[in-house]
């Protein structure tokens, strides 16, 4: 899910010479429901919606009931709208056959049940890691966390624990959309980028310190599949009072282990050949 600062999902690639128009109205219909998932806390009025989708009242209204009718979009308090509850049943078919989750479970449950804090897994998008499995800790979080929140890769480290494994391309691609800090801390020059990734590479877990959530440490190690892909990472998330140098390390340990077993599932040798 995007967040607050950054661009429409409309802007993204813009369709190719020849591209169908039915391509296109999915196109549209889908950065509708990227924009209603953004907006899912207050919803979004048709007006706003119009204004960022850059198209007519009457186009957006039209997709919007459209939307409605198949379940997708909601609309509450009169004037707002909101994701539909069928949005639910599809995340939830895609999350209880993902293999991915179903094999990661039972060493997330152990990783919590160790540390007492709160872990995630998630996956790449483009320059973004989409979350898709959470193990709430013992101790109260407060992070802004979900299953299906979309981060950029840059200032997490469940995305730095996949970045500094992957190609020069991925890197050219994170750097190229600009490095907005998030928080003071965040990491917004290519070069820290580069040498928080070199750094990281060398002792195989990330760490996002505060940098993409005030008072929220986070350490990272990324999972492998059989060709020594980078596919996913696992994180421990922790307030920084429960986080220091010391502890950093030792749960960066914990976290790598944790990463060991999952890519293994995965069939992966312990030889990553990713990096150009």
């Amino acid at each position: 899910m995007k967040n607050k600062g950054q661009s429409s999902p409309l802007n993204h690639q813009p369709a190719s010479p020849g591209t169908s128009s039915l391509s296109s109205t999915v196109r549209k219909a889908v950065g509708i429901l990227d924009i209603l998932a953004a907006k899912a806390d207050n919803g979004i009025s048709l007006t706003e919606l119009s204004t960022l989708i850059e198209m007519p009242k009457s186009s957006t209204h039209r997709y919007l009931a459209t939307l409605h009718e198949l379940g997708l979009a909601e609309k509450k308090d009169s004037d707002r709208f909101f994701l539909g509850t069928k949005i639910i049943e599809l995340a939830g078919s895609f999350l209880v056959h993902s293999d991915l989750r179903v094999e990661s479970q039972s060493v997330m449950n152990d990783l919590s049940d160790q540390t007492g804090e709160t872990i995630h897994l998630a996956v790449p998008s483009a320059t973004e890691v989409v979350y898709i499995a959470k193990v709430e800790g013992k101790h109260t979080l407060g992070m802004f966390s979900h299953i299906g929140a979309r981060l950029p890769m840059y200032c997490t480290a469940l995305g730095k624990a996949i970045l500094a494994f992957s190609g020069e391309k991925l890197l050219v691609s994170v750097i190229s959309e600009n490095l907005l800090p998030r928080t003071q801390f965040s990491i917004t020059s290519a070069e820290q980028l580069k040498e928080e990734l070199a750094v990281t590479r060398q002792r195989s877990y990330a760490i996002d310190d505060e940098e993409n959530e005030l008072g929220i440490r986070c350490v990272g190690a990324p999972v492998f599949d059989f060709t020594g892909t980078p596919i996913a990472a696992i994180s421990i998330s922790a307030p920084k009072q429960r986080m220091d140098r010391d502890r950093c390390e030792e749960l960066g340990s914990m976290v790598m282990d944790a990463s060991n077993r999952i890519s293994r599932r995965k069939g992966f040798s312990g030889h990553n050949n990713n990096r150009d």
